[in-house]
């Protein structure tokens, strides 16, 4: 199957427009039940119950998250992505970015591998770096 027309590409992008929709109810379908997703920053959540509450609080912080994949490759088990992690700094946030940046959008690059089982994602694993957002802002 060439990588253009395999549908776990297509659930990949569904997925990151979910987690890119606001809406933390939004990848429910697309993930099983009993997921498992490791944030290498954000750390390891089982479950769509965990998995949610995780995702939530990153919405609280950042309400107008955007992660919007670039390359795909696939392996006999599921899809590795890059992609480019976005939002704006809220006045919330700038009490840990600085006040400067309020208003301004910070950007951080990753890589994710999930495992795809029975059309939904089994596992994922997020890659990214926890000094992406201030290097982004240079607030360094």
């Amino acid at each position: 199957m060439s990588p253009n027309t395999d549908p776990r590409i297509q659930l990949v992008k569904d997925l990151f427009a979910a987690w890119s929709s606001g809406d933390a109810d939004a990848p429910e379908t697309m993930m099983h039940p009993h997921a498992v997703l490791n944030d290498i920053v954000g750390g390891s959540h089982t479950g769509w119950p965990a998995i949610r509450a995780f995702f939530k609080k990153g919405l609280d912080k950042w309400p107008d998250l955007v992660l919007l994949p670039d390359q795909f490759w696939t392996s006999d088990d599921g899809v590795a992505v890059t992609w480019v992690m976005s939002a704006t700094i809220t006045e919330e946030m700038g009490a840990v970015f600085g006040k400067q940046h309020v208003g301004k959008k910070w950007s951080s690059p990753g890589m994710s591998w999930l495992r795809i089982v029975d059309g939904r994602v089994e596992h994922e694993v997020d890659y990214h770096d926890s000094g992406a957002v201030p290097k982004s802002l240079n607030a360094q």
